[in-house]
């Protein structure tokens, strides 16, 4: 079972880029706020756009990136937008890992 919701509504993802505090880095850049008061768990959305590459790549990217949170969030919550970039898709585990684990602290 998931550790997170998703975010739903284009608002949502709106506000999050706005108002959140942004982190990049080579592959990835995160947009994180605090959970509102109802949030009962994380609430994440990810975004892997078509430069990225064809839709096997973006996926593929989509699944580590949730792996990745999956384990990241234990016990935490927080509004979480992560957006992949190109470099993501050539970017090993490890390196998405360390830099999602970096933006979380």
């Amino acid at each position: 079972m998931r550790r997170y919701a998703s975010l739903r509504r284009q608002g949502e993802f709106a506000r999050l880029r706005q108002r959140g505090r942004r982190f990049s880095a080579g592959a990835l850049t995160v947009y994180r706020a605090e959970a509102l008061a109802g949030d009962r768990t994380s609430v994440v959305g990810i975004t892997v756009a078509k430069p990225v590459g064809i839709a096997v790549v973006r996926n593929t990217v989509r699944r580590r990136v949730a792996a990745i949170l999956q384990q990241a969030l234990a016990g935490r919550r927080l509004r979480l937008l992560v957006v992949a970039r190109p470099a993501a898709a050539t970017a090993p585990f490890a390196q998405l890992r360390n830099e999602l684990e970096r933006a979380l602290v």
